[in-house]
């Protein structure tokens, strides 16, 4: 899988949160069903796409966050039980998978191992996960989902320091 590069503005998400010390310990498909309840609450969205955003803490324990839900233009009435999350501005790699090729450990390998042996080092330690029409149930071989990786050049860091 190689990426394509886009440069993408800040991006406000609105979901659920899940988290556990790893993302196996966590229910994404419970949270999934729980936050299509909350749906329709959702004021301003941004239509025809839903995001996972996947967050792994480098602490001890470690802990690993997931939101999901949608891109929204503001944050007005925004229920309880969701949280806001501004993601900033980067350049992302941006990896196209068909699920014909595999689940979704499949396809964060190949992202992972080329991250590893590519120019570009991770500038957050998240990635986001894109689901728009082309994505039906990771058992379609139709599927495609789309995972977006911010990178920088392994020169030098986010904040303009040497690597």
């Amino acid at each position: 899988m190689k990426p394509e590069f886009v440069k993408k503005p800040e991006m406000t998400l609105v979901g659920l949160v899940g988290c556990a010390p790893d993302v196996s310990q966590l229910d994404i498909c419970g949270l999934w069903e729980r936050f299509d309840e909350h749906t329709k609450h959702i004021k301003n969205q941004v239509e025809g796409k839903s995001y996972e955003i996947h967050i792994q803490e480098k602490t001890t324990p470690p802990v690993h966050f997931c939101l999901v839900g949608v891109e929204v233009g503001k944050i007005e009435d925004l229920p309880l039980e969701l949280f806001a999350k501004v993601v900033p501005p980067c350049e992302y790699a941006v990896f196209t998978h068909h699920f014909k090729d595999g689940g979704f450990g499949d396809a964060f390998k190949a992202v992972y191992d080329w991250l590893e042996n590519s120019e570009y080092a991770p500038a957050y330690q998240f990635d986001v996960q894109c689901y728009d029409s082309r994505f039906r149930s990771p058992e379609d071989p139709e599927s495609v989902l789309e995972i977006h990786v911010p990178v920088t050049p392994k020169r030098r860091c986010h904040n303009g320091g040497p690597a």
